[in-house]
């Protein structure tokens, strides 16, 4: 596919469930934007509170006219979090198309499995880079190390289209856009320098973490909504590439993890607020591994773009 002038169809409606994330507020009030949970639902009585964990996972739902596309992006840090979480939250996995994987960390894999299960004998498309099943670890300045490679995966059923790529991928009747391998432009987002991929056996430096890809949408009238998981390629270059893919410039939102966190990243926050400011989203929801330092200095520096991330927020784009 080519990576320039990707036909992104418009769509009508985009909603984003965020299904795992690192923090919840049963209290966090609603937005014309943002659905927060459902006191009514007597969570916790009626049905187990939704839980936060170390991880990522969204539902994504699309309409334009009369054709509808339901995707999951990423699975979680734990094989019971984000089923838990779905039981909780009351959402319906009926026509899932797709699961996406964002990259290759436990974080975002470990509760795959039993999400496939639970997909049962449905149809739909895995899609993940090549790189994404590699074993992967963290070697800390002391010397610690701990692993965060992805789930093992046996051989899938027959009715899993299962697509390993490195290339941009529509889904959803040209609804939904898989970014691909992101190009890295900008001269401060280095990548992860303390990161580990084994590669024939042998553990390589790997701190580009070349797997990193985002899910884009096109909101009609309104422009791009980006989805990552960490963003290890830089939030910065993930907008860029996204608005490259798709020759359009305007970003209307973008959410996810902005891996921002920690000594490493966090001397990068002023770069990448300067660059979200000439960016100019109208909706910014940093989450997962952005930081708490990161999240508050976004949230100081755009603060009418800004939206608290929290389990259960449902997202409305029309």
């Amino acid at each position: 596919m080519d990576r320039k002038n990707i036909p992104l169809v418009e769509v009508d409606e985009a909603k984003i469930t965020l299904i795992m994330d690192n923090s919840i507020d049963v209290f966090m009030p609603s937005s014309e934007i943002a659905q927060r949970l459902d006191l009514n639902l007597d969570l916790g009585v009626n049905r187990p509170s939704p839980i936060a964990e170390h991880g990522f996972s969204a539902l994504i739902q699309v309409r334009c006219g009369d054709k509808e596309g339901k995707v999951i992006m990423d699975a979680g840090i734990s094989s019971s979090g984000v089923l838990h979480n779905i039981d909780s939250l009351g959402l319906n996995l009926d026509s899932v198309q797709a699961i996406i994987i964002s990259h290759g960390h436990s974080d975002h894999t470990l509760g795959l499995p039993r999400l496939i299960e639970r997909l049962e004998a449905r149809h739909f498309t895995l899609i993940m880079h090549p790189d994404a099943l590699l074993e992967r670890k963290v070697v800390m300045p002391s010397g610690y190390e701990f692993v965060i490679s992805p789930t093992k995966i046996d051989l899938l059923p027959d009715h899993i289209t299962f697509i390993e790529t490195k290339d941009p991928t529509l889904l959803s009747d040209n609804m939904i856009l898989v970014s691909g391998e992101i190009e890295r432009t900008t001269d401060f987002e280095k990548g992860f320098l303390i990161h580990y991929t084994k590669r024939k056996g042998s553990w390589e430096h790997d701190p580009l973490i070349k797997d990193d890809q985002c899910v884009i949408l096109n909101v009609r009238g309104k422009g791009l909504v980006i989805i990552t998981g960490c963003g290890h390629s830089g939030i910065i270059n993930t907008i860029r590439y996204a608005q490259t893919l798709t020759n359009i410039k305007q970003v209307y939102a973008v959410l996810g993890g902005f891996h921002l966190t920690g000594g490493i990243f966090e001397k990068i926050i002023p770069a990448t607020i300067s660059e979200l400011k000439k960016i100019n989203p109208t909706y910014l929801m940093p989450g997962h591994c952005t930081g708490w330092s990161a999240i508050h200095q976004i949230a100081n520096a755009l603060p009418e773009a800004f939206i608290p991330n929290n389990v259960g927020t449902t997202l409305v784009f029309k």
